[in-house]
């Protein structure tokens, strides 16, 4: 077999900042649309006037969650109650 003319070179530090200014230009449309989108949904239910129907489900829906991680934890032994200092993920409350 014949070596193929091109060789597979490293991108250099100008093609890596190209992808990662894209990349950082994709997540700020990604956040801008998220952002509209929690809009309309407060809009929404404003429009239907259940704000406080919809708090209580979602706090219903909270708490089985809670529950369910509750039931997760003494079944597998891991620690999920969020007071480690090495939690992934610290999530703040939810919008109502």
């Amino acid at each position: 077999m014949t070596k193929s003319k091109q060789h597979n070179k490293k991108p250099g530090i100008k093609d890596v900042v190209k992808v990662v200014s894209s990349l950082i230009q994709e997540l700020q449309i990604a956040q801008e649309r998220i952002s509209e989108l929690y809009g309309v949904i407060d809009m929404y239910i404003e429009y239907k006037k259940d704000s406080k129907k919809f708090k209580k489900f979602l706090d219903t829906k909270l708490e089985e969650i809670n529950n369910d991680n509750k039931e997760d934890e003494s079944a597998d032994g891991a620690d999920t109650d969020g007071n480690n200092k090495d939690e992934a993920v610290g999530a703040e409350g939810i919008r109502a």
